[in-house]
């Protein structure tokens, strides 16, 4: 999601279609890791949990709202883990393309 976590053709897309479908009076709704600590999203307090790798998770919800779009930032530790440095994330790590090699 642009310019959260912008990587490609689809983050192309997915940075103009929601603000796009807003304008047009749609109720819009974005929901994406939190690969970062964005400073306009603040902490919505609620934590619920999922079930990955066969094990209850804990995750924390962060929400935004920018030119009529809401996004929700769902938190974990393994999303913080591939951050280099606040506002220079790195989404797929130092090393692009090491963990796929």
């Amino acid at each position: 999601v642009a310019p959260y976590s912008k990587t490609g053709g689809l983050g192309e897309a997915m940075d103009g279609l929601p603000v796009a479908l807003a304008a047009l009076g749609h109720r819009v709704m974005v929901v994406s890791p939190r690969y970062d600590q964005y400073e306009e999203a603040w902490d919505t307090g609620f934590w619920s949990s999922v079930t990955m790798g066969g094990k209850e998770e804990p995750v924390h919800f962060f929400h935004s709202f920018k030119q009529k779009v809401d996004y929700v930032f769902a938190d974990h530790a393994t999303f913080l883990e591939r951050v280099d440095g606040k506002s220079g994330a790195k989404l797929y790590g130092p090393e692009w393309g090491k963990d796929f090699a």
